[in-house]
Order: structure tokens, then sequence, then C-alpha cells
């Protein structure tokens, strides 16, 4: 007997919250005030850690580092696939290295292969992956990622996903992204705001993109911390559909009937978006960053997701199709680097 499940079930209450907590911070919410001298704790906490360690070692890789400073998506896996695509165009051999956040592998270090799964390596590196087809090495000790990569002789250049606040390594140059359509926020300290670290840290990075199409309110915040350096624009778009069983190329639908979306990324109000800017009528559901989808939880009907919900759900959509006969499909984004961004890189890497 086929079982029907609801389209889209009610969000865990986890992800409810976290939801609201980021709604609140992006829209500025008066209350957050009262959260100022947490804020400050979080921030003195922070200085009194760092001011124990070490300073870094030089890098025995040229590191590129790219990163935010603020809580939430901001668009890093497609520039990554974008810089390893045209730095290997450039002939250069590339790696990447990553944490591994909602993996199991530890410390580390450990090379994504094809037998992994997110549960073990994380999502974004697995999708990395598959992506780039280029080393990708997941644990929480980048320093000791970056050495192994060094010993194996046949890399020119590492990437780092994320890793602006990791004090155990400094990018030789350093690329810090913000999210067009939300800017920093209420532009505080965790936990009154999305911040990471104070937005004066942007102003120490080597290049600030924004990602999507960014209002003149964000470009103004954005600009009241950076001094002497320009800002350049991104705009990731959705590119090819495929089948999340098998990863086979599906046209687009017909845009004449609504389209039911999941995310569980770090802004999947981003994601809806993009599919809105194609002409869909979107009914979409958010879940927090790397939700892990358990079976029944999503619908035997027809469903879009992002490509890194597509590497975590790849078992569930065959037993769906198996089940239901509907498929389940996953979108992939594309970006463009300018190529006097990669020439600067390149420069100041002295490669």
């Amino acid at each position: 007997m086929r079982v029907h499940r609801p389209l889209l079930q009610p969000l865990p209450v986890r992800n409810q919250v976290i939801q609201n907590i980021l709604n609140a911070w992006y829209r500025g919410a008066w209350w957050l005030n009262l959260l100022r001298p947490l804020a400050s704790v979080y921030l003195w906490l922070r200085r009194w850690y760092l001011s124990r360690q070490p300073l870094p070692a030089s890098n025995p890789l040229p590191l590129v580092v790219i990163g935010n400073i603020t809580i939430g998506g901001t668009g890093k896996t497609p520039l990554v696939v974008a810089l390893v695509a045209a730095l290997q165009e450039r002939g250069l051999r590339c790696a990447i290295i990553s944490r591994g956040y909602g993996g199991t592998v530890g410390k580390g270090p450990h090379c994504v292969n094809n037998n992994d799964d997110a549960e073990y390596v994380g999502d974004e590196p697995l999708l990395l992956s598959q992506l780039t087809h280029v080393p990708v090495v997941v644990g929480w000790s980048r320093k000791t990622s970056i050495a192994w990569l060094a010993q194996k002789g046949n890399i020119d250049l590492v990437i780092s996903d994320d890793g602006l606040q990791h004090s155990a390594i400094k990018g030789d140059v350093e690329w810090c992204l913000v999210d067009g359509s939300r800017g920093l926020g209420n532009a505080l300290c965790i936990p009154a705001g999305p911040l990471r670290e104070p937005a004066a840290r942007l102003n120490q990075v080597d290049q600030v993109f924004v990602t999507g199409v960014a209002s003149k309110l964000v470009l103004q915040q954005i600009h009241q911390f950076i001094h002497h350096k320009g800002v350049s624009h991104l705009l990731p778009q959705l590119d090819q559909l495929r089948r999340v069983a098998d990863d086979q190329l599906v046209p687009w639908p017909e845009v004449d009937r609504p389209i039911h979306a999941i995310a569980a990324i770090g802004n999947p109000d981003r994601f809806f978006q993009d599919l809105r800017a194609r002409g869909y009528q979107v009914i979409g559901r958010g879940y927090a960053d790397h939700h892990p989808f358990k079976l029944g939880e999503l619908p035997n009907q027809m469903l879009v997701m992002t490509a890194k919900d597509a590497v975590k759900c790849k078992l569930l959509a065959q037993k769906n199709e198996q089940e239901a006969g509907m498929p389940w499909l996953y979108a992939t984004q594309s970006l463009t680097i300018a190529p006097a961004q990669i020439d600067a890189l390149l420069a100041q890497l002295g490669l």
C-alpha cells in the first residue's frame, strides 16, 4: 500500500527557533538591544582567547581563505567551485580544505572519496568534491590539512572553504562574502546580532564580495566599515536541474504551475527567490543549515532542492521514486569571476 505523506510537514522546533533568531537579526528587532551586554562579553572572550593563541605560521602552500563574518549563507560554495575552475584554466593544481561541519571525521585530515557520505565528511565537502573533482581534505584542524597536502607535493594552491575565524591559520589572500539582500543585519555581534566578529573585519580582508543583487541600503552599510577598498559583485544563478536519485540532467519544468521547494542552507529564502527569478511560483520550506533529512520527512511528490541538500538525500530519493514514481530534483548554481580578479589573486600570491 502506497503511503502518501503530507506535502510539507511542520518544521522541527529547532529549525523554527533558528529561523526566528535569524529573522530577528537581519530585520533588526528592537529587543536585540537588550542583548548588547552579552555581545560585549562574547567579544571580550574572543579577544581573550585569541590573545593566548600563537601567531599562525607561514603556510607551506599558498592559501586562499573564502569566508564571511555573518551567520547565515552568503554563497561560498559556488564561489569556491568557480575559483577552482578559473585557476585550473590557468594551469594550476588546486585543493580545498574544510572543517567538515556536520560530519564526524574529527581532527582529520581525511581526503573525501567516492565511498564517503555526508554524515561522515559533511554535506559541503562532499558537494565540493563532486563538483570540482579536486582533492577536498576535511578535518577541524585546517593547519593539519594544509600540512598533509604539502607533503603530497602535487598541489600549487589551497582554498579554504570558510575559515576567516580560524585562529590557527591566516590566509595569504582572504576573500569575504556578504549577502546582498541581508547585508550585515543589525551589525551587532552574537548573540545580539549575526556577526561572528566586528564589522571592522571587512577592512582587513583583501577583497569584499557582495553576492546577489544588493540594495542601496546594504551597500551603504558595508561602506561604513571599509576604507579605500572597492566592493565586487557576484551574481550566482541557477543553472542545471538534475534528478537527486541518479544526477541525471532534466529540463526545467514549465512555469505555469507552482513548484514545491526545500532548502537547508544558511539563507533558504535566497534559493526560493532564485527560483522565482526563473518565473516560478514557489511554495518553499526552509530548514536549518545542514539539516539531516530523515525518511518520511519529505513528501513523495515532485520537489526541487539545493545541490547541497541533494548529497544528503540521494538514498531517500531513490526510495521515494520506488514508492511514488515522483522524482526529487536539485538545481545547481554557477557564477563568473572577472578575469581581473583572478589576475589580482595570482599577483598577490606570486603565482
